[in-house]
């Protein structure tokens, strides 16, 4: 049956939406990810001096919600696919609410397991990274480098605003009154934003009077280097059989061991070093405004002069992040903490909006939503054994020095396996097109409502 496109009064307006999806993920992004996730890093230190756990200990906590929230990952993306974004982000609203809610009553570590390390966590990954990319994805057809650069820098302001925010609340009212204040404040903002703003995905009139949501062909013009790959209609089995897949979930892996290690334990580095809790959260603030910059940059140059330079040049900043660290233990230079902020936030900014371009570049479709989630789910696995991994070789040698060599490795390891993976082979970005031969047949895909 032959599905042709019609603009109906319910359709139109959608160009202008096109901003406004991006501006709904960008808010939610900001406060999800910084009040829930990385302000755990001023949580940490608070949780620590009331219980006296060992730090191995309260990262493992950090280390199950990130495995859980990445492992919900192809579900949520399914779901999002299957059923639309709107009611996977109220429910999502709602778990996470109740997550936070629960940590207020903490007395036992395994307490703070189940109620941030699974709850929390399912509830963050119900309204996150995954189903945000794959509304963007499904969103628009070209420019993603920007549209994802944008909606990602919004976790730079939510972690520039809620990092010293819920510092300055917990010094005020304590860390259980403070989990409090957020399980009501953040998921009351998501909930808003989607019942106000969120709509249903385009649809299509088909010859009979149905509507159905657009299938959009598989693009193939001249940004696609490898025909019969891009012809693919792909499954997450089809595409987990590659080792295209693998390399890069091996590089996600990785890189995410190296920053979630960094930013889980960096509050508590520098209160060590002599620093106050106040200054060290305003540092892990810094980052969250380098990153609103470097994310917007790094989508924006990764468009133009491709995914691999991009991503090598933002993971060596992160190097130099940790590098600046170690230099701080025996250097104890004032200028170093603000250094480092500008370092690690680029390398960190690079790490977040590159991947879920990467993956569109191999596996764009209707089934993207699943794959990326897989594929984050290596991702977050990768970020919670570096948190569990950092807190317990601090317990056991006293120092972050041995940790931050071991991930500097990671780091150069992870870089290796993009340009092996390779996305140039595949689709080259819009800044390196490919002219073919005259007379050489193209068939152009729809577009999709772009801003």
């Amino acid at each position: 049956m032959i599905h042709k496109i019609e603009m109906t009064m319910e359709d139109e307006g959608y160009p202008n939406l096109g901003w406004m999806i991006i501006g709904i993920s960008f808010t939610i992004l900001a406060f999800v990810y910084g009040a829930a996730w990385y302000s755990f890093s001023v949580f940490f230190v608070a949780i620590l001096e009331e219980f006296r756990w060992n730090r191995s200990i309260a990262a493992g906590a950090f280390s199950l919600f990130v495995i859980l929230h990445g492992i919900t990952g192809p579900f949520i993306g399914s779901m999002v696919d299957k059923f639309g974004p709107r009611g996977v982000f109220l429910l999502g609203s709602l778990v996470l609410g109740v997550g936070l809610a629960l940590c207020s009553l903490v007395h036992w570590w395994w307490q703070f397991y189940i109620f941030f390390g699974i709850i929390t966590a399912i509830g963050v990954g119900s309204v996150g990274w995954v189903p945000n990319t794959t509304i963007i994805q499904k969103w628009l057809r070209s420019k993603r480098g920007l549209a994802v650069g944008i909606i990602s820098s919004g976790i730079g302001v939510g972690i520039f605003i809620c990092v010293p925010s819920i510092q300055h609340l917990i010094n005020r009212v304590g860390w259980r009154m403070t989990y409090r204040i957020i399980a009501i404040f953040i998921p009351s903002i998501v909930f808003l934003m989607v019942i106000s703003f969120l709509r249903k995905l385009p649809r299509t009139v088909s010859s009979d009077g149905t509507r159905k949501e657009i299938n959009y062909p598989v693009k193939r013009d001249s940004l696609i280097v490898d025909e019969e790959w891009a012809s693919r209609r792909w499954t997450i089995r089809q595409a987990a059989s590659t080792k295209q897949f693998w390399h890069l979930g091996f590089s996600l892996f990785l890189s995410n061991f190296t920053i979630h290690s960094v930013l889980t334990h960096q509050v508590a580095f520098f209160i060590d070093q002599g620093s106050r809790s106040l200054f060290a959260s305003y540092i892990a603030g810094m980052i969250g405004i380098v990153s609103i910059a470097g994310k917007i940059s790094w989508g924006i140059l990764s468009d133009r002069i491709g995914r691999e330079v991009t991503y090598t040049v933002g993971a060596i900043c992160s190097v130099c992040g940790v590098l600046l660290l170690i230099t701080f233990t025996v250097l104890p230079n004032i200028y170093i903490p603000y250094f480092y902020a500008i370092s690690f936030g680029m390398g960190y900014a690079v790490v977040t909006v590159l991947p879920p371009l990467i993956a569109a570049d191999f596996f764009e479709g209707q089934a993207y939503g699943r794959i990326f989630g897989a594929l984050f789910t290596l991702n977050s696995v990768g970020g919670a054994c570096g948190a569990w991994f950092t807190g317990f070789l601090f317990d056991q040698s006293g120092s972050y020095v041995p940790a931050f060599i071991i991930l500097i490795g990671c780091t150069l390891c992870a870089i290796a396996n993009i340009w092996i993976a390779a996305p140039r082979k595949i689709r080259v970005v819009p800044g390196k097109k490919v002219f073919k031969p005259k007379g050489a047949v193209q068939v152009e895909s729809f577009k999709g409502y772009e801003p």
